[in-house]
């Protein structure tokens, strides 16, 4: 039985959200926070470059 099944049949039995909560594997719940980490917006900045990472690329393009 898939997740969404289970879900589906803690709904229709009645079942408190903490009991169907429950009733889900664990693993389950690392795939829905992977999925949601990777589909989260980033926080401004955090792929930008350090200063020292800067300097290199510049030394790289221009020759210095």
């Amino acid at each position: 039985m898939n997740v969404r099944n289970m879900i589906k049949n803690g709904i229709v039995a009645g079942l408190k959200p903490d009991e169907i909560r429950d009733m889900i594997p664990k693993d389950a719940w690392l795939v829905f926070e992977g999925w949601s980490d990777a589909h989260s917006p980033k926080k401004p900045g955090e792929d930008a470059m350090t200063a020292d990472q800067y300097r290199k690329l510049v030394e790289k393009v221009d020759g210095r």
